[in-house]
């Protein structure tokens, strides 16, 4: 019950922070930088206090999965509506989080395979034309990227937490850290056009920075007390208040492919966790 309320919690802050992202209206590295760097100065001064633990390196594997993660997610939400990007990317990471752990763990269950027939149904049903606009196919498939990356940092970051017995605020302030630095190494090219996105986007871009690591700090809590694919699938309801925010914030359609594929989505992914 303790990992079904922090997911919650984390659930409400996640669906927040991408839709800022989202109403960011920006492909752009460089927003994503602004977020890392303004997170920078708290994450060092965390590691000053803790220090980075034994296990260090196991977060700048994080930090690559999280960075691509970022980068991809950004770009998904430039070209599509966020009520087909986030319930495809969020639905199909339990699928891949239970594909890819099957040799490991064994034959998926009864509950586990209605679980990823809805999602493909839910998959399949949004890929339609939602709208013009929306992005359809386009958007399904940028979608199932994002959901690539969080398939892979689930995995890993579980891994860490589990096997590694890292803690989970100093792992997340060498993340961020080290993320921040390779970001600006990254952007270094564009560093003429900083000013600009900063005088535009700075005050999106502060949100993001506090409410990304209060969201995932969440999860890797809950990592401690259930196994990935009940993270990855409790994860889900990020999906509910990701449509909220679709819906009321950004005035997107509440059409019956968006609705039905949201709801078989998050149904195939919470069967997932039985």
């Amino acid at each position: 019950m303790t990992a079904v309320l922090l997911l919650t919690l984390s659930a409400a802050l996640h669906a927040w922070w991408n839709f800022l992202v989202k109403r960011s209206g920006t492909a752009d590295v460089l927003f994503v930088w602004l977020y890392c760097v303004l997170a920078a100065p708290v994450a060092l001064a965390v590691l000053l206090v803790t220090g980075p633990g034994p296990a260090w390196w196991a977060a700048l594997v994080s930090m690559l999965l999280h960075t691509g993660y970022a980068i991809t997610l950004q770009r998904a939400y430039s070209g599509a509506d966020l009520g087909v990007v986030y319930p495809v990317s969020r639905g199909a990471a339990p699928v891949l989080v239970l594909a890819v752990s099957a040799p490991f763990v064994g034959v998926p269950s009864a509950p586990e395979l209605v679980g990823i027939v809805l999602v493909v149904a839910g998959l399949t049903l949004m890929s339609g034309p939602v709208r013009p606009g929306a992005g359809g196919l386009a958007a399904v498939v940028a979608g199932l990227g994002v959901a690539a990356f969080i398939t892979a940092y689930t995995l890993w970051d579980a891994f860490a937490i589990t096997s590694l017995d890292v803690a989970p605020l100093p792992y997340l302030a060498v993340s961020s850290l080290a993320q921040a630095v390779l970001l600006t190494v990254v952007v270094l090219p564009h560093r003429a056009r900083v000013p600009a996105v900063t005088r535009t986007h700075w005050r999106a871009a502060l949100a993001v920075t506090v409410l990304v690591p209060a969201a995932y700090g969440l999860v890797l809590v809950a990592m401690e007390l259930a196994p990935p694919a009940v993270i990855a699938a409790g994860r889900a309801l990020n999906v509910v208040f990701a449509a909220l925010v679709g819906i009321w914030l950004l005035h997107e359609p509440r059409t019956p492919r968006t609705l039905g594929g949201t709801a078989v989505i998050v149904a195939g992914a919470l069967a997932l966790a039985l």
